[in-house]
């Protein structure tokens, strides 16, 4: 649903999230972190995620979840932040973000995706992709791993994220090819830091006390 109160009325960012379930999220924070803690980290990731999107007015704001919208979490995310719940669907990552830009963008010009591991990700870097997309038809901003944190884009193929090797450090190259093979424009942003090792543990305490 577009809506005129929001700055970008023709856009809509999707927020990717895996339900907070102790033992499938966060593993690589394990043992720094008990299991139940690493899902406790991802509720708290997700709040501030969502937090972040609705407070900064830029536009609609969707939660995406995996495995299904059913966890109660989301539920009560739902309900707190007043935005609606959509299930991912596909095999992969790359299936399940393209097929949610694919039905995005038969409602709005403009998809911004981000996860919820980007707590530096912050209003003012979507307000850049979403005005690069005027000029671009994908944008990104890389994270520090070799993948990215936000994926913008006004134009859709199907093969735009297929063979990206998803969880290496060739993500953002696969992916630079894919677009360079669709003759498509992109445009890289600021590189961005992920909350996804255990060292970047002290560089997410030290943001909170910001």
């Amino acid at each position: 649903m577009i809506t005129a109160s929001y700055r970008y009325p023709d856009c809509i960012i999707l927020v990717f999230a895996k339900a907070p379930i102790a033992g499938t999220v966060k593993t690589r924070l394990v043992p720094h972190l008990t299991h139940q803690q690493a899902a406790e980290l991802q509720q708290e990731l997700i709040h501030d995620r969502l937090q972040m999107c609705r407070s900064s007015r830029l536009c609609e704001v969707q939660l995406w979840c995996s495995p299904d919208i059913d966890h109660e979490f989301f539920g009560v995310c739902s309900d707190l932040y007043d935005i609606n719940l959509r299930q991912q669907k596909g095999n992969d990552l790359g299936e399940r973000m393209m097929d949610a830009i694919g039905k995005s963008l038969a409602s709005y010009k403009k998809v911004i995706i981000i996860g919820t591991d980007a707590p530096a990700l912050d209003a003012g870097l979507i307000d850049k992709a979403i005005t690069a997309l005027n000029q671009s038809q994908i944008v990104m901003v890389p994270a520090e791993d070799g993948g990215y944190v936000l994926l913008g884009a006004v134009a859709y193929s199907d093969s735009l994220l297929e063979h990206v090797s998803w969880g290496t450090e060739n993500v953002l190259s696969h992916t630079c090819r894919n677009i360079d093979h669709l003759n498509l424009s992109y445009e890289l942003l600021d590189q961005c830091w992920d909350v996804d090792r255990p060292e970047d543990l002290e560089r997410y305490f030290s943001l909170k006390k910001m």
